[in-house]
């Protein structure tokens, strides 16, 4: 009879041992360099949901360097609806008249979604 009662126990809270599976999927999309404005250029970069439902205000945060410097991030983001792309320009510019400087570039997207491959890209870009 114990063995019973603990089995049905467990079978009853197995549930709440279940975690939620997240319904959004994050995406790095692409990084590009702006042509020059003024001698100077930027970089742009995109981020998109995949997911069939909306990514929460908050639940996610989008962080950019380049040669190991954090030059852009956003830690205080809003609600991304399924299928939304978000396009962000980083801040810092980069003298354009730099023939063969190498920038090397990492976009990391911190989420709790259902794919965390695809929140990771790093690449260079040559002046």
């Amino acid at each position: 009879m114990y063995w019973k009662f603990l089995i049905v126990c467990f079978l009853g809270s197995t549930p709440l041992l279940a975690q939620e599976e997240k319904s959004y999927d994050l995406e790095v999309m692409e990084v590009m360099l702006d042509a020059e404005v003024s001698g100077y250029r930027s970089f742009k970069y995109a981020i998109k949901n995949n997911g069939p439902e909306a990514a929460p205000a908050g639940s996610y945060q989008v962080f950019f360097k380049v040669n190991g410097k954090m030059i852009s991030f956003d830690t205080k983001t809003t609600t991304m609806k399924a299928g939304q792309s978000l396009i962000y320009t980083a801040g810092e510019k980069y003298r354009a008249n730099q023939p063969g400087k190498k920038l090397k570039y990492r976009l990391i997207i911190k989420a709790k979604d259902s794919n965390k491959s695809n929140n990771k890209l790093k690449g260079e870009i040559v002046l």
